[in-house]
Parts: structure tokens; C-alpha cells; sequence
């Protein structure tokens, strides 16, 4: 036997019999240790052993059952050293290859493989992937609606429909909506039989009372959810005016107020009937409150009225969303929808039955298949409905003497009856172990149905005799008892049976059971508070917008802070507490984690590291950006993102010119890709050969002359025209293949940065091709559509994996992907991000016991709304949709081990801060279920009740109370650390840098190889010592401004030029975050620039022309302040400014790009024959006019000169100048006869 020491519930899971046994085991309680200890203590009973093959263990994932058949196998090994000579024993492990250690999937097909002949099935069928099956389903739907428009007459009922939920360009919404229905009542055990009995409900008579059906009962409960909030703060509104000054007249109203309130929840509770709560709801009135004195305490007003503005808002919007209609008009309501939702019915039972007879003629089913069919072998309804075992099922019954199902929560009702049908429950023998955790079910999506867990749950007994008994295992052996607590704290104040669908409580909560041992290393430090941090993502209303020219060339602009969008500067924060950790701390300690492989602590390695996201899209890429760029190795595990991947793009448009080479996006794609290595410069000939052309046609034309581009184009037709060919007779993965080693891109993706995931990415292309020609399909164009299909439903696939299990990297991962993992720290980030609430917002809404959901539709009047049917479902989904997400929450905090930090985002942290502290003001230890309901992210589910613990102080400070709140405190073991954040404190992204022991171990390693008499010593030398050819060049930018080019000359003329000078970017804090008010002078001088460009200097209306640019919000009220219209107005007058406006061609603000010789700007660098590089010199002229066959040049200046030091303004811009000079004559072909500088400071005009 095992010599692990077992926990007395855990002792009890794993040896008691003869019942249905169902162990709720909580977050790290060490479940499947108990599945396997109770499966081997079974099969080496010494009274009444049974064979392995002879229990069914069920597992949710293959990954899961596999992991459970080593796992058994190797304590079967054990047992076997242990008991040498054992035959029984002995004989288990050889039965353990054919144990039914599997899947529910893999156990329905072996069942009807089994019993094909029971249900009329090809016995050679084979299972269709999610390829084909997408496939098959688009060309049964597309044959279903093609008929239906062929018979218009026999289906008008279909147009009504499509007029009233198709919209007005084509079908596809009625098409996704059948595909939808179809996909979701598959969950359901007889699909048909649910259709038909949701769509019955909508024929509801007049004259029944609305209040007694499904949807109205849902709706009275949530109503009185929110109706009993609102008792409670109504409540603590009359405590606050009676204990404060000058409020004595609110009393009245508010009792009146109160009253009504009581004898509306005393309605819904009593069960009064729909109509005469629609009356009453309609009737509620609000008194206006009286004048109160000048005495009045402000701040309890502000709070009381606020208080009663909810109470409104409540009872408005059960008026305007629930009680808007009598029963006698729903019933009217739902007689309409009935036929139109009748023809919903019959489409996607049309389409089911096509479907299925497409699959039976291929010899095929889909996973959905597998249930269905395997629950008919084993069930089968009598005379009178009831559900009953068949034969085939009690053969099963005899077979498996106990059924074992892992992660029960997340099973759903035909899985539950399938389990039902092979157990010895109905013959009185009970023979069903579940184990699970219903805090841990997200599932939902998938439709898993926690309700069959909750169910056994309430109603099972805890007695040890019983015959349908429960065992809680709450001791949790992962995490430190710093995250227990912390995890306690929060979830004993959140969830509850109405949100969360359990009470959290001491009976539910996590008992510490990891045994981590004291850390003997006083330079390190281990564990520790739980971190909360929230970084302020608002911006201060200083920032000034500018437009037009390039940034004024006279000043030494700073350096633009980066602009971080609300994900980018949570990613940097989280990034900088990485780099912290493993940095020493103020008291000089390193942060160390226990290794349980190793047996003791070590440093924090990279690979201990996950974060944590609700959604990976949109975020992985910024976050893996942002720590990229911080040093820090990361590999993020996503679902999406294959079709994104540039080397996956040039392959697919590689293929799609292949099918059809006339698609311009495609070729351009290819033609600039590596395959084909066009520059810039040879597409712009091609073009050029022909601009009305398809690019197609222009390569034709370009590849019978005879240069460069023509020869390159002629070869890559030539290699097209082959390819092409080959796409006749070749299957597509044969194709894909050929082409990676006739191009070499395969080879040539290696080589770049990241190769490996790169190659693997097109692997998996190919792998795909081939998955896809082993289907019914064929041909490059079907496969093309496929992969658009894919595209257009949101099928892409995660990028390849090349991630091995020591690679010493972060993790991002999604917290469904983490579930069952763990992880030394975790970085649960993300927390301000909005639940997604979408699917509430579908035309037709869905629900398993509710039905349908529809908006009223009358498209000939023109009416649209939301019916009380589908009211009702929306408040059902959205409670469910918030419970799931409470589960999520605490899924992801139970991940931790050692360390759990929490992040998150906030617009405004004093309005955020406000707002949780109004929830965590309620007088209960439990938060109530309304105002849970309300939450819209994490944050407001965990910042209120971190907002009641002792620690708090700096989120209290926040909200303006701090050590003054005066609401409920906890008294809680927990820890938090509170860390507020705002732009300041990430302007400046820290980098990892490699710690300097490794650094002196590298150096120490070098020193004694370059000692050693091997060749090493030669070879480590050579290899150091090598210098770079062009390392004099590698400085140089390929592109420079004008300014930049005088800031380079001026700094060199008073120092040595034997270096190359270049500026360091420095970062410098915005304006908002500095305080300072105004504009700089720099900033000053860009509004001046833009104004003079945009002027119409024959206009006299100065003032007026700028008033029009800021209404027109060209300029802000700030910058129009700056302009100085005096000074304008003289320059228009000056001797330059008139023969300007005599001039008919004026240009202003032009920009221009010349190519310079490297050695014209760096005459210091080598002479490198084979060097040919040139810098790029870009610039904006002020402005310019002809005279005759000449230019006259203008530049001016705004920043402050001294009056009459005309000489050093021409020193100091001579250089620029000249440059002006020099582009405007390549540019307009003409000669710049004069050049000027005016300078608005003093008037004066320069001539150059």
C-alpha cells in the first residue's frame, strides 16, 4: 500500500463502498491521487479484489486519462515490488492496457463500435475532425436554403423570418443563427423533443396568468434580488438623516419611499399574480423631496439623494424592461413570435436530418454524434416517458463494478444519463464515484451543466451508512498559507448560492495543508503578502495637439514620451515587478521558491513565473511586446494567431495566386516576400509598366524587356505557370510540400529570428492540407475556401509550440488553459478588464431550461424590442455568466503556490475607489447578491472586500477615508500589499540584466578555458577578439533631419572628430504628470508654424481666421492664446511678407527627402570601396515663392534672439540654410536666388 498519509476524508473517499459517492474536492485537495489510491486499494483488495478492466474511469481530457493510466500503472509497479509473486497483481498491469481508463467521447465509441447493428450504422464509419465536419455542415445548410428559395411559396413563413432577424444585405445571419441553435441543442439528450417543447410554450393562451410560467418566475426572483438591495441602503439613507443636521424634511419621503419599497418585495413574495404587479410597479410614485435648511450637512445630502436616485433607477427600469406589459399583451406578443420561432424549429431540425443523412452516406459521424448514438443503445423510453436502461445497457451494468468520473462539474445531462443507464443504481446497488469541485466549473460555454453536481450535492448526506453520501476534502496541498488566506478572505465575502451558485463558507473554505519547510538561507526571501496593484490609466486634459509641419527646427526638442495605450501600461508594470523580483530587496534578499524536485529553495527562475489572462486576444501580443522589451524571455500559449503569422500568410498567398494569379493583394504579397525578393523599387517599376493593369497583367508586360526587373519577373512567371500546373494533378499537401523545397522558404524561415516556431508553423500548414485531403474534399480552390471559412468563424488555430518543459521562460496563458496546472508565482493580470456580455445582446437568446429568447419583431411597423421571454433569459444568463466568472476568478487564484500578485487598470482610481467603498460599506460579512451583480471586472469584486481588511489603508486613502473608514472591518489572517500606480511610475521600462554572479561564473568559465593548454584557448580568442568590417558604419542612420544634421555640425565644431556624436534619447515626463500649465516655448512655436501655413494672408482677419481653426479643432484653445497676431500681422507688412503676396505662386510648409554620400556628413569615417550606403536628409521649408525664372527662400524663426545679433543667426543656421537651398532647386528645377530668415522676436528680417 501507499505510505502516503491520508487526511481522514481523504481515507474515507478512497475506501468507502457500495454507494454513490460524490467527493467535492477543492482546489489542490489532491483528487486524483485519491482516484488512483481508491482504484489501486480496489483491484488489490485481499477479501474482494476486482480487475482494473472491470471499473469504467472516465476523465475529461485524453491528456487527463493518459495521465491517470501512467499513474496507475506505476502504483501498480510499486504494489508489485512490494508483494513479490503476487499473480493477481501482476495480472492488473496486463489488464491495464485494455482498461477503460477514457473519455466519455472514447467510451461512446466504443460502444458503438460494439453495438454499430443496434442503431443501423456502418460499422466501417469513421469520425468526421472539425475540418470536414465544417465542411459538410456549410454545404447542408447551403443546399437546405437553396431549396427553400426554389419553393418560395411553400415557406413564406421563412421570409418572415428573414425580414424580421436577417437584416437587409443576405442570409448569413439567419444561416449562423440555425448553425447556432443546432450547435447548442446538442447538449440536450433528445434535441428535436427540446425544440418542440420550447417553441409549444410561446402558444400561450389569453387569459392565463404570465407571472406562473418559466420566464415569469425568473423575473420575479431577480426583480426581488434588486428590490432587497435596495431595502438594505434605503434603510442606512433613513439612519443617516436622522443622525444628521438640517435633513429633517427628507425623513418623511424617505419612510413613504421605504414603505412602498417593503410592500413591493412583500408583492413578489407572496406570489401575486403578474397583472397585479404590473399595476403596482406602475404605480409607484416619488414625492418631490422639500428645501432643506442652509444647516443641512452636504456631504449625507449628496449621499442620501444619490441613494434615492438608485431607488429610482431600479423602479424605472423594472417598468421600462419588465413589468412594460399585462399578460393579456404578452400572450398577444408570444402568439406572434410563435410561427415565425415554429419556422426557426423547423430549419434547424431540417438541417439536423440532412446533416445526418449526409454523414450516413459517407460512412461518418461528428462528435456530437457519439453521444447521441451511444445514449441510443443504452436508453430507451417506455409507454409512459419514462427513461430506462436497455439490454445492451445492463450488459454494461454487469460488467463495470464501479463507475469512476473525474471532474464531474463540468458534465453535462446526456453524459449524465449515459453514466445513469450502466449504473446499479436502478436495482439498488449504487455504484457511482464523482469527484469534482463545483467552485472550479467554467465550462458553461460548452454547456456543462454544475447544476447535476449542485444538485447531489444539497441533497446527498454526509452520513457514512448512506447510500448516495458526500465527502468534502478542503484541505489544499499547493499553495502557502499566504495565499490560502488571501483566497479565503476574498471569496467568503463574494460568492454565494445566488451568485457563484455556493455559499462560500466555512465549511467550503481552503484549510492549509501544504507542509512548506522554514527557509534556513537568510539572504533570501520566500512567500509573502498577496499584491494587489492598479495603475491610474487616465491622462491629464494638458495634453496639447498639434498639426501640420515637422516639430519647430530651432529648439532642442525633448524626446516624445512613448503614449502607452491602457494594456501597454499594465503589461510595463507587470514586467517591472518581474524584474523586481529578482532583484534584491531593500534589505538586500533575493526572492527564493522551494523546489520540490530538487528538495530545497532556489532563486526565482523565469519558468516559475505564469501570468494569468481572462482573454488572450488583443493581450498576449501586448504583453509578450512589452516584456520582450524588457529582457525577459516569454512564450505565450494561445489559441489564435496561426492565420497571422507572416510566414503562414506568404504560403496561403502563395497558393492563392497559384488558383488564381489575378488577386493583386495576394501576388504583391508574394512578389515582396522572400520567395521572390522584389524591392520596393522593382514594384514600383512594375507598376509603372502599366498603372490600369492587375498586377498580373503589369509583371506580363514587364518580363519581355530587357533589364533587371524584367528578368526577375520573367522567372517568377515561368515558376508560376509550372506551379500552376502541378496544382492539376498534385494533392494541396503534396503542392505545399514541393513548393517549400522548390523556393526554399522552409529553409530560409529557419534562418530568421525564431526560426523554429516558424518552421513548425508551416509543418502544421501542411499537416492541416493533408488532414484536409484525407477528407471527402479535394483541390487548391476548396482548400482556399476552407481556410477563409476558417478565418471568417474565428477557427484559427495557436501558433505552433516549440516550447520544452525546462525552457526557462514566463508563461501567458489563458486561466481556462491553466486549470489543473500550478505555479510557484503567478501574476493574475488583467482584473480591470470588462466581462464580456455579448451573447446577451443576440437576436434570439438561449437557454436550457428557458428556451428561447427572441426580440419582438414587426418589421412592417418598423417595431423592435427585447420580449419579457427574452428579458427574462438575459437576467438568467447574465446571473450565470457572473457566477461562471466568480468561478474563473477563484480558479486562477488557486493556481498559485507561493506568490500570487493581482493587477489591474483603472480610468480614474479616486472614482473606482468611491465606488468600491459604497459596496463594502454594507453592514454583512457576505456582500449582497445585488450589489455582486453589479460588478462589471475582478476589481470590483476584489477591491471591496480588500477595501475591509486592516492593511487597506493606502486604497481607503484613495477613496479620501483612509484610516478615518468607519464601515465593517474583517478581522482576517490574510496579508495584502496595496501598490497604486500612475504613468509615472512606468515612463521609464526597466530591463532584466543578467545577474552578476552568473556574470563573474561566465568570465570565471572563460579565464580558465583561455588558461588551458587544448585548443580552446586559440578558438575562444579568435572568436572574441573578431571585429565587424563595417562597425564604423553601423552607427550610421539611414535617415536624418535637417535639424539633426545642424545640432550634429554645431556640436562638432568645438570637439573632436574622431568619434561619431550621436544624441541619447532621454525620457522626460509629460506636462500632466510634471503639473506645469501652459505651453512651452516649443510648443508655442509649432502652433505659430501651423498657423502660418494655414493662413490666408490676403484676409486681414487675423483673429478671426484663428477663432475658425479652433472651432474647427485645428488648434486648441491653448495654442490659439500663443499665437502672437501682432507679430504675424507685422510680417505680412514687412518688405519680404509684400513681395510675397504679390507672388501668384506661394508654397509653404514643403516637405522634401534628399539622398546625401555618407562621407559628405561623416568625412571622418574610413573610405570602404564597396560601401555605397547614402543617408536619406528629410525636411520641411517654411515656405517659398517665385519671382520670374527664380526662388526666393523664407525661414522664420519664433524663438527669442537679441535684437541686432543678425550675425550669429546666420552662423548658427547657415548650414541648414544651404540644405533648403539645395533641395528646393533639385525639387522645382529652378534657381533659390535670395534666401531670408525672419525672426518674429524682433521684426527683423535675415538675409542669408
Amino acid at each position: 500500500m501507499s505510505e502516503t498519509k491520508w487526511t481522514k476524508e481523504q481515507y474515507a473517499a478512497i475506501t468507502q463502498k457500495d454507494c454513490n459517492l460524490l467527493v467535492a474536492a477543492a482546489a489542490g485537495a489532491g483528487k486524483t491521487a485519491v482516484l488512483v489510491e481508491r482504484i489501486i486499494r480496489k483491484i488489490t483488495d485481499k477479501e474482494n479484489p476486482v480487475d482494473i478492466d472491470s471499473l469504467l474511469v472516465v476523465t475529461f481530457t485524453n491528456a487527463a486519462a493518459t495521465e491517470m493510466r501512467e499513474r496507475i500503472g506505476a502504483a501498480i509497479s510499486d504494489t508489485i515490488e512490494k508483494n513479490q509473486g503476487s499473480k493477481n497483481i501482476s495480472r492488473q498491469l496486463i489488464l491495464l492496457n485494455k482498461a477503460s481508463i477514457t473519455t466519455i467521447h472514447s467510451f461512446c465509441l466504443e460502444v458503438i463500435r460494439s453495438n454499430f447493428q443496434s442503431i443501423e450504422i456502418d460499422p466501417g464509419f469513421k469520425i468526421l475532425d472539425e475540418t470536414e465536419a465544417t465542411l459538410l455542415k456549410s454545404e447542408t445548410l447551403s443546399d437546405l436554403f437553396e431549396e427553400i428559395y426554389e419553393d418560395a411559396e411553400e415557406n413564406e413563413d421563412f421570409f418572415e423570418l428573414l425580414e424580421s432577424y436577417g437584416g437587409n444585405r443576405d442570409d448569413l445571419k439567419i444561416q449562423d443563427m440555425v448553425m447556432s441553435i443546432y450547435s447548442f441543442v446538442q447538449s440536450y439528450p433528445w434535441p428535436e423533443k427540446w425544440l418542440e417543447q420550447q417553441i409549444e410554450s410561446y402558444n400561450f393562451e389569453v387569459g392565463n396568468d404570465f407571472g406562473e410560467t418559466t420566464w415569469g418566475r425568473i423575473l420575479l426572483e431577480t426583480s426581488l434580488m434588486r428590490l432587497e438591495g435596495l431595502r438594505d441602503i434605503m434603510n442606512e439613507a433613513c439612519a443617516k438623516i436622522k443622525n444628521a443636521q438640517g435633513l429633517e424634511k427628507y425623513l418623511s419621503v424617505f419612510i413613504e419611499d421605504n414603505d412602498n419599497l417593503e410592500k413591493l418585495i412583500g408583492i413578489c413574495k407572496t406570489g401575486m399574480n403578474w397583472d397585479q404587479l404590473y399595476n403596482y410597479v406602475n404605480s409607484f410614485e416619488f414625492r418631490n423631496l422639500p428645501r432643506c435648511g442652509k444647516d443641512a450637512e452636504k456631504s449625507v445630502q449628496e449621499s442620501v439623494k444619490k441613494i434615492r436616485d438608485e431607488l429610482k433607477s431600479v423602479i424605472n427600469g423594472l417598468r421600462d424592461e419588465v413589468f412594460f406589459m399585462e399578460s393579456d399583451e404578452i400572450a398577444s406578443d408570444l402568439k406572434t413570435m410563435y410561427p415565425i420561432l415554429k419556422c426557426v424549429s423547423r430549419l434547424v431540425m431540417d438541417f439536423g436530418r440532412r446533416y445526418a443523412h449526409k454523414k450516413s452516406q459517407r460512412a461518418s459521424v461528428d462528435f456530437n454524434d457519439l453521444e447521441h448514438f451511444c445514449l441510443n443503445i443504452l436508453a430507451e423510453t417506455d409507454k409512459d416517458g419514462n427513461i430506462r436502461p436497455t439490454k445492451i445497457a445492463q450488459n454494461y451494468k454487469d460488467k463495470f463494478t464501479e463507475i469512476l468520473v473525474d471532474e464531474y462539474q463540468d458534465s453535462n445531462l446526456v453524459q449524465e444519463i449515459i453514466i445513469n443507464m450502466i449504473s446499479k443504481k436502478d436495482i439498488g446497488s449504487p455504484n457511482v464515484f464523482m469527484v469534482g469541485d463545483v467552485k472550479q466549473s467554467i465550462y458553461r460555454f460548452r454547456q456543462a451543466k454544475p447544476e447535476l453536481f449542485l444538485e447531489k450535492y444539497n441533497n446527498y448526506s454526509i452520513d457514512e451508512d448512506s447510500s448516495y453520501r458526500k465527502i468534502l476534502l478542503f484541505k489544499n496541498f499547493r499553495s502557502r498559507k499566504d495565499v490560502v488566506d488571501g483566497i479565503n478572505y476574498i471569496f467568503k465575502q463574494i460568492m454565494s448560492q445566488k451568485v457563484g451558485e455556493l455559499d462560500y463558507n466555512e465549511i467550503e473554505e481552503l484549510n492549509p495543508g501544504a507542509g512548506f519547510s522554514p527557509c534556513q538561507n537568510e539572504e533570501t526571501v520566500v512567500g509573502g503578502a498577496i499584491e494587489l496593484h492598479l495603475i491610474e490609466t487616465s491622462v491629464g486634459d494638458n495634453t496639447v495637439l498639434s498639426e501640420g509641419s515637422e516639430p519647430m527646427d530651432e529648439q532642442d526638442f525633448p524626446e516624445e514620451d512613448e503614449i502607452l495605450d491602457n494594456i501597454q501600461k499594465e503589461a510595463r508594470m507587470v514586467a517591472n515587478r518581474i524584474i523586481e523580483l529578482f532583484q534584491a530587496d531593500k534589505d538586500g534578499k533575493k526572492y527564493a521558491v522551494y523546489d520540490k524536485k530538487l528538495g530545497e529553495y532556489r532563486n526565482v527562475r523565469f519558468s516559475d513565473i505564469v501570468i494569468l489572462l481572462r482573454t488572450t486576444r488583443n493581450w498576449t501580443e501586448v504583453f509578450s511586446a512589452e516584456l520582450a522589451n524588457a529582457d525577459i524571455p516569454v512564450f505565450a500559449d494561445t489559441g489564435s494567431g496561426f492565420f497571422k503569422t507572416p510566414e503562414v500568410q506568404v504560403v496561403l498567398s502563395l497558393l492563392q495566386i497559384i488558383d488564381n494569379p489575378y488577386q493583386d493583394i495576394p501576388l504583391l504579397a508574394v512578389l515582396r516576400s522572400p520567395i521572390v525578393n522584389f524591392s520596393t523599387a522593382d514594384l514600383t517599376d512594375v507598376r509603372l509598366m502599366n498603372r490600369n493593369a492587375s498586377i498580373f497583367e503589369a509583371l506580363k508586360e514587364t518580363a519581355v524587356h530587357d533589364t533587371q526587373v524584367s528578368k526577375k519577373a520573367s522567372d517568377f512567371l515561368q515558376k508560376l505557370e509550372k506551379w500552376r500546373d502541378m496544382s492539376l494533378y498534385m494533392s494541396t499537401h503534396e503542392l505545399i510540400w514541393q513548393l517549400y523545397n522548390e523556393t526554399g522558404y522552409f529553409s530560409i524561415v529557419g534562418a530568421m529570428q525564431d526560426g523554429e516556431r516558424k518552421q513548425a508553423n508551416l509543418k502544421i500548414l501542411f499537416e492541416r492540407a493533408l488532414q484536409y485531403e484525407n477528407t471527402s474534399y479535394s483541390g487548391l480552390f476548396n482548400f482556399i475556401s476552407f481556410i477563409d471559412k476558417l478565418k471568417t468563424n474565428k477557427g484559427d488555430m495557436g501558433s505552433a509550440k516549440v516550447l520544452g518543459e525546462n525552457d526557462n521562460v514566463v508563461r501567458l496563458m489563458s486561466i481556462h488553459k491553466s486549470k489543473g496546472l500550478e505555479f510557484p508565482v503567478v501574476f493574475l493580470c488583467g482584473c480591470g478588464k470588462k466581462f464580456n456580455m455579448q451573447d446577451m445582446y443576440k437576436s434570439i437568446l438561449l437557454h436550457q431550461e428557458l428556451g428561447f429568447g427572441p426580440d419582438f419583431v414587426d418589421y412592417k411597423k418598423r417595431i423592435k424590442y427585447p420580449s419579457i421571454p427574452k428579458q427574462a433569459i438575459a437576467q438568467k444568463i447574465r446571473i450565470e455568466t457572473l457566477s461562471e466568472e466568480m468561478r474563473i476568478l477563484y480558479v486562477a487564484m488557486t493556481r498559485a503556490r507561493e506568490k500570487l500578485i493581482i493587477t489591474g487598470s483603472v480610468n480614474n482610481i479616486e472614482k473606482s475607489a468611491l465606488k468600491w467603498l459604497g459596496t463594502a460599506q454594507s453592514n454583512d460579512n457576505k456582500f449582497p447578491p445585488h450589489n455582486m451583480l453589479k460588478a462589471q471586472n475582478y476589481l470590483d469584486w476584489i477591491c471591496p472586500s480588500v477595501m475591509r481588511h486592516k492593511d487597506s489603508v493606502i486604497l481607503r486613502n484613495a477613496a479620501g477615508l483612509g484610516v478615518d473608514y468607519s464601515g465593517p472591518t474583517i478581522s482576517d489572517d490574510s496579508s495584502w500589499t496595496i501598490i497604486l500606480a500612475d504613468q509615472s511610475d512606468i515612463a521609464v521600462a526597466k530591463r532584466f540584466e543578467t545577474d552578476t554572479q552568473d556574470r563573474e561564473d561566465i568570465t570565471k568559465w572563460l579565464q580558465e578555458k583561455g588558461s588551458a593548454d587544448s585548443g580552446d584557448s586559440h578558438e575562444i580568442h579568435r572568436r572574441l577578439d573578431w571585429k565587424y568590417t563595417y562597425r564604423d558604419f553601423a552607427q550610421i542612420p539611414s535617415k536624418i533631419s535637417v535639424t539633426e544634421l545642424k545640432r550634429y555640425f554645431h556640436l562638432n565644431n568645438d570637439e573632436d572628430n574622431s568619434q561619431l556624436q550621436y544624441k541619447t534619447a532621454t525620457i522626460k515626463k509629460p506636462a500632466f504628470l510634471e503639473g506645469k500649465k501652459g505651453l512651452s516655448p516649443a510648443e508655442k512655436g509649432t502652433a505659430m508654424h501651423f498657423v502660418m501655413q494655414h493662413l490666408d494672408f490676403h484676409n486681414e482677419d487675423i483673429a478671426g481666421q484663428v477663432k475658425i481653426m479652433v472651432k474647427k479643432e485645428l488648434l486648441t484653445e491653448i495654442q490659439a492664446k500663443s499665437i502672437d497676431i501682432m507679430k504675424i500681422s507685422a510680417f505680412i507688412n514687412s518688405v519680404i511678407g509684400k513681395r510675397m503676396l504679390k507672388s501668384v505662386k506661394v508654397y509653404r510648409e514643403v516637405p522634401f527627402n534628399i539622398e546625401l554620400p555618407y562621407k559628405e556628413i561623416y568625412p571622418q569615417l574610413p573610405d570602404v570601396s564597396d560601401y555605397e550606403d547614402k543617408i536619406l536628409l528629410q525636411g520641411v521649408v517654411d515656405c517659398y515663392f517665385e519671382e520670374e525664372d527664380h526662388i526666393v527662400l523664407i525661414d522664420y524663426k519664433t524663438d527669442y534672439i537679441p535684437y541686432g545679433d543678425k550675425q550669429s543667426v546666420k552662423e548658427k543656421y547657415r548650414l541648414q540654410i544651404s540644405y533648403y537651398s539645395r533641395a528646393l532647386e533639385m525639387l522645382t528645377l529652378k534657381r533659390v536666388k535670395e534666401r531670408y530668415i525672419y525672426l518674429f522676436s524682433t521684426g527683423e528680417i535675415v538675409e542669408m
